[in-house]
């Protein structure tokens, strides 16, 4: 089994309580900053923020926010289907 599969599986047995100690016990501070980054970068490009206003919040470069766009540009993405449901979760 590859090892990112093998570490989807077992977020997927966690509760959220325990997906969140799980990602502080792995995890840097830097790449829960930049995994946390990359979300608020897919919000903001769906709720139609410029990639230059993105960019001068974040303070991230716009070759990450073009990362973004690209994914959300795919209708079957998983990310695109998690930002909606979120979303709907929250408003």
């Amino acid at each position: 089994m590859d090892t990112l599969k093998e570490i989807s599986n077992s977020i997927a047995k966690l509760s959220n309580e325990e997906i969140n100690a799980f990602l502080t016990e792995i995890l840097t501070e830097k790449e829960i900053s930049t995994l946390s980054n990359r979300w608020r970068i897919l919000k903001m490009l769906n709720q139609n923020f410029s990639q230059r206003d993105i960019a001068s919040k974040l303070n991230v470069s716009l070759c990450k926010i073009t990362r973004g766009a690209k994914i959300l540009k795919n209708k079957n993405a998983i990310s695109l289907r998690l930002i909606k449901e979120t979303e709907n979760e929250y408003n």
